[in-house]
């Protein structure tokens, strides 16, 4: 994250903008939609990835605190991800977060048992928690 920085600090004209989009480390809902709402089956441990959301709020706090970056902006906001089905949602996991995610494994029974319910007409959805901020070149 402080070589990102630093290249955004070096590229950047005087009071050009740069903008920080990411997922945080904290618990999220795993639903299952069926055509009259949706249900909660239970939260996903995004806890392993804690140490880079520490990480990358350090390296803001000292570009701050040095003068190179002015904070315009901080919201936060929740980022959908959408599969038809469990088996492919788990197969998206094992690719692209394996070591950042904790599937409990009762989460997962209740998300197969809310998903048979209504098996033709069922989506299963991920809300990550993002955070969003934006940043001025000094």
């Amino acid at each position: 994250m402080l070589h990102a920085l630093q290249e955004a600090q070096r590229v950047l004209v005087p009071y050009g903008l740069l903008i920080d989009l990411r997922p945080l480390s904290v618990d999220v809902p795993l639903e299952i939609l069926t055509p009259v709402g949706y249900q909660s089956a239970g939260l996903l441990d995004m806890s392993p990835g804690i140490k880079y959301d520490i990480a990358a709020d350090n390296t803001f706090q000292v570009a701050i605190h040095d003068g190179n970056f002015n904070e315009l902006l901080v919201d936060y906001l929740d980022y959908a991800y959408y599969w038809d089905t469990i088996t492919e949602m788990k197969a998206y996991m094992d690719e692209k977060w394996k070591d950042d995610l904790i599937i409990p494994e009762a989460v997962l029974q209740q998300a197969q048992f809310l998903f048979d319910r209504h098996p033709d007409q069922s989506r299963v959805r991920l809300r990550l928690r993002m955070k969003l901020g934006k940043f001025e070149k000094q």
